[in-house]
């Protein structure tokens, strides 16, 4: 038998020990240092600047091939047709 190579159950146990308190001590300090509530801020702040750039975009008035286009992604389907 001490010939057999291979990992023993002790060792296996050892290994998912550390492991576990690795992945505890990691949520602790994500917990602790405010990341989701960064992450939060962010994602409001990003919706925030959307819903300003989509205002900003319905006033824009161009005229592509003859036809007045209003706001942002009509100018760019228009732009975008009449290149096919």
């Amino acid at each position: 038998m001490k010939n057999q190579k291979g990992i023993t159950l002790i060792a296996l146990v050892i290994t998912i020990i550390v492991m576990l308190i690795l992945v505890a001590v990691s949520v602790t300090v994500i917990i602790q240092s405010g990341l989701f509530e960064k992450t939060n801020e962010a994602t409001q702040g990003w919706k925030a600047a959307e819903k300003n750039e989509m205002s900003y975009g319905e006033g824009v008035n161009v005229n592509v091939n003859g036809k007045d286009e209003i706001g942002i992604d009509n100018i760019v389907d228009a732009y975008t047709n009449a290149s096919h």
